[in-house]
Parts: C-alpha cells; sequence; structure tokens
C-alpha cells in the first residue's frame, strides 16, 4: 500500500479520452491508480451511468460524480467566474468522500475550474491539496474571446476578467500546499503573481501517446505521392483552428511551391464545414476527420507542424509528435511548456517564411530529420517519466506543513 492517498477531482468528464486535457486526465489517473496511490476520483458533471466507464479503467477505485449547474444566471455574477459556479460542491460530499477513502492523505485538484470542490474536500477532510494547472484559464478565455463575434465574445472577455483576478487569488490561498503547472512557461509567470509553492509537473499522456513505431495495419495511400506533412489536432478548438488558418495562409503556399510534391495531412475531430470547405479547396491538402487512430497518420508523416499562435499550457499533440519520433516545427508559444532545445529535439520559428524555411529543410534532409525526430523521442520520454512526476506532486504536498 502506498503511503501517498490521493483524492483526485476532475474538471469534467473525460473518457472517452480524446481531448488534450481529457488525455491528461487519464493518464493522470492511470498513473497514479498503477502506483497505488488513487484513493477516490470526482467527477463533476458526469452521471451515475458514466461511472462504469471510470470503473473500467480504474478497477476497485471508488468513483464519485457531482453535479454541473448550467444557469445563465451564473454569467452574471460580479467576481466569481461561471466554470467555478457551475461545478459546486454538494453538501453531501465530504462524508461520502470520507466513507470511501478514509485513508486519503492528500486532494490533487484537476483544474482551476474545480478549485471550489477541491476547497470544501480539503477543509473538510483536513487534508493537503494540490492544484494541477492545465493552464492559464484565464489567458485561455481571453484568446477565446478575442477570436469570437458578437455578444458570445463580450460573454468570454467578462469570464476572463473574472477568472484572471480569481487565479491570482488563488494561488496565495492558504487551503493549497502549492501548484503543480503542466507549463514550464505558465509555472514561471505564476511565480510573479505571488503564488507560493509553484512547481513545473510535466503531462501525464505520454502512457497514451501513440508512437509510430509501434504496430499498426497499413493506411491506403502510403504509397502515393510525395512526402507527408501532418498537423494533428482537435478541430473543434479555437486555438487549433487558428493555428491551421494561419499555416494555410501564410505557410503551405510556400512549402508547395518549393516543393510540389509534399501532402498536408490535417487529422483531427469535428472540423467546422468552413473548415472543411477551406482544405477542399486546397489541391495538396487531405482532411482526415473523427478517425479512429491516429497512429497511421503518424506513422507515414516525413514531418510534422505545431503552428500555434494562441492558447497556454501544453499541446498534447507536440508530445505525440514528439513521442512518435516525428522531426517537428513548432512556433514557440507552442513549446513554452516543456524543456525543448531548438535545434536539437525540435524546429522552432515564429515567422512564416522561418517556418516554411524549416519544414522544407526537413523535407530535403530525410537523414537528419530522422535523428532530430530520435532525439525528441528520447528526451520526451524521459521529461515525461510518470513516476518522477507523481513523487513531484508528492513533495508538493508534504510542503503543507499540516
Amino acid at each position: 500500500m502506498s503511503a501517498h492517498r490521493w483524492i483526485v477531482v476532475a474538471d469534467s468528464p473525460f473518457l472517452p479520452a480524446h481531448g488534450g486535457g481529457e488525455r491528461e486526465h487519464l493518464g493522470f489517473v492511470r498513473a497514479a491508480a498503477r502506483r497505488g496511490r488513487l484513493a477516490l476520483l470526482v467527477v463533476p458533471g458526469a452521471t451515475e451511468d458514466d461511472v462504469a466507464a471510470y470503473q473500467r479503467e480504474l478497477g476497485d477505485v471508488p468513483v464519485v460524480v457531482t453535479a454541473r449547474r448550467t444557469s445563465p444566471l451564473l454569467l452574471v455574477h460580479p467576481t466569481k467566474p461561471y466554470v467555478v459556479a457551475s461545478r459546486p460542491a454538494p453538501g453531501w460530499l465530504v462524508a461520502r468522500v470520507a466513507a470511501l477513502a478514509p485513508d486519503a492523505t492528500g486532494v490533487v485538484v484537476f483544474s482551476y475550474k474545480s478549485h471550489r470542490i477541491g476547497e470544501v474536500l480539503a477543509r473538510g477532510l483536513r487534508l493537503p491539496a494540490v492544484l494541477r494547472q492545465h493552464n492559464r484559464e484565464g489567458a485561455y478565455h481571453r484568446s477565446l474571446s478575442a477570436g469570437t463575434p458578437g455578444p458570445r465574445g463580450l460573454v468570454l472577455a467578462w469570464e476572463a476578467l473574472r477568472i484572471e483576478r480569481d487565479e491570482r487569488r488563488l494561488g496565495r490561498a492558504g487551503w493549497l500546499a502549492g501548484t503543480a503547472d503542466i507549463s514550464l512557461g505558465d509555472a514561471q509567470w505564476r511565480r510573479t503573481t505571488g503564488a507560493h509553492r509553484v512547481v513545473h509537473v510535466p503531462p501525464f499522456a505520454l502512457d497514451l501517446g501513440p508512437a509510430a513505431d509501434r504496430a499498426r495495419e497499413p493506411l491506403a495511400g502510403d504509397d502515393a505521392g510525395g512526402p507527408r506533412v501532418l498537423f494533428l489536432g482537435a478541430l473543434d478548438v479555437a486555438t487549433n483552428t487558428e493555428a491551421i488558418g494561419w499555416f494555410l495562409d501564410r505557410v503551405w503556399p510556400v512549402v508547395t511551391a518549393r516543393h510540389p510534391t509534399a501532402v498536408l495531412d490535417v487529422v483531427g475531430r469535428a472540423p467546422s464545414a468552413v473548415l472543411r470547405t477551406r482544405l477542399a479547396g486546397e489541391p495538396r491538402a487531405e482532411l482526415a476527420a473523427d478517425v479512429p487512430d491516429v497512429r497511421p497518420y503518424l506513422a507515414r508523416a516525413a514531418v510534422a507542424v505545431n503552428p500555434a499562435v494562441s492558447g497556454s499550457g501544453v499541446n498534447i499533440k507536440l508530445i505525440e509528435y514528439l513521442d512518435a519520433g516525428i522531426p517537428l516545427v513548432s512556433t514557440s508559444l507552442a513549446t513554452r511548456g516543456l524543456p525543448l532545445t531548438p535545434g536539437a529535439h525540435l524546429e522552432i520559428r515564429d515567422d512564416e517564411a522561418g517556418f516554411a524555411d524549416a519544414v522544407l529543410d526537413l523535407l530535403a534532409d530525410p537523414e537528419a530529420a530522422r535523428a532530430m525526430g530520435k532525439r525528441g523521442q528520447a528526451h520526451i520520454r524521459d521529461v515525461l517519466d510518470a513516476d518522477v512526476n507523481l513523487d513531484r506532486i508528492a513533495d508538493l504536498l508534504a510542503t503543507s506543513g499540516r
């Protein structure tokens, strides 16, 4: 039996795990359960009918679900953000968790959105708590508001303002042992706000990363056309649609002008009608929407691109690319979350001309590209060692002095 037994509070249902945040949730609870550290899981917004899916993943770990509030009146509160107010802690929660997990030694809250539930449990059970931050939630909502016209954009801007104020306050809260930021850059920023005991703990998504060297079925068309350039990501997420739009507008025309046989694979879920139409009009681009397995696309990619121009945290697709050993070109924004060395583990370019040049250079020298992919793969597997990162959270909980 582990000396550490944690109550983990998710921020939303995360099965099936399609998006980056869902994969991080699942990777963490799998790693914690494997080490005997997962005492109980709380999932806001899930239903009793969902519990069986979580127990298939986690065995006999108790799973408690709590209801979400969705009233639009929550949007008008002067200080409390909707994402927090919509995840209340029910009055029965502390007693039920105490009965199901009497040996719990700490609370790990995923993420800012569920911090009210985490606080109620930490105070009610007199346990230390760590906030596991996926990103700068206020900055993320501000980027969403900037790309959303009309009244919805104004609502998102209002939400961003309330979250930014609340995040700064929360970092100094007495009930928290500290904050475990998924992103190195976010951890550095959070320390400037006066938050106490901030550490960088990278993602727990590596065991989900479908590396290209694993067995797969042949993909139709593997041998047709020229080298494949891969963009992978959820296509119903604003930061990803902005990224692929920037790449198609400013980078891809330069690449195809100088390497006319290259083909762009855009792989992801739920593309909009606008994006479908846009890609259908690109003669050297192919859309693979809602595919059951991305491994074949990773396996045939000559180069991967991560052209993020907004957002924060860590791009899980960046981890997938590196874990698959694919040579990668990324913007610097997308790499601030992890300790990566340009020129060794990947190429980093922020201007469209430089980004295109880096893609073309890798396509022109496959041997050098493969060597970079192998270095990136080895490095990311070292950085994302789940046991090491679980111990970092344990150490943070131990600093509480309780």
